[in-house]
């Protein structure tokens, strides 16, 4: 859409983005964004990175629901996966004596009558994004992130932040234009 700034000047270059072209991986803070049958809103946002290779999450909620929505590259392809969070204890297999004592969780797990296997672990650091969109370098967490996958395409992910803290999420691979009508949040 070319606005009647362009056609009659006064815009540079420099200007604000003003939200008529929003895009999933450019929601901030308080957008809002359709996704299976309800509007969720942008109430959290952090950066990974995963030894090199960087991805965004965001956190999303609709009424009572969480979830969090993560966009990672590698290679050239893009990858979304939508996640909640899960209590480590309602896997079924005890993860944490697990890592406790051989430094890694069992090859295989089970949650919600789904079994999960082993992909990939993989360290990393974690920055919250503030309002602004910046990141403070002074905030990073460190964090030890283990994947796991059911048959039917589920995923599973064990992540350990310093010695005793553990938390997991469940949830799938999605794809971008699941998520419709991206709206700009009233603090944008």
């Amino acid at each position: 859409m070319i606005s009647l700034k362009k056609w009659f000047g006064g815009e540079t270059p420099d200007e604000e983005d003003d939200g008529t072209d929003l895009r999933l991986e450019s929601m901030r803070m308080s957008d809002l964004v359709d996704y299976d049958l309800k509007t969720w809103v942008v109430t959290g946002r952090c950066v990974y990175d995963y030894e090199g290779f960087p991805a965004q999450e965001w956190q999303l909620t609709s009424g009572d629901e969480v979830c969090f929505l993560e966009r990672a590259e590698e290679d050239g392809k893009t990858e979304w996966t939508l996640t909640r969070s899960i209590a480590v204890g309602d896997i079924q297999e005890d993860v944490i004596a697990a890592i406790s004592a051989d430094q890694d969780p069992p090859k295989t797990i089970h949650f919600d009558s789904r079994a999960y296997h082993a992909t990939e672990s993989d360290s990393g650091v974690q920055r919250d994004v503030d309002r602004d969109g910046s990141t403070t370098a002074s905030e990073e967490r460190d964090f030890v992130n283990w994947s796991y996958a059911a048959d039917d395409g589920r995923v599973l992910f064990v992540a350990q932040w310093g010695e005793q803290r553990f938390t997991a999420y469940e949830g799938e691979y999605v794809e971008e234009y699941s998520f419709t009508d991206i709206l700009p949040g009233g603090e944008r």
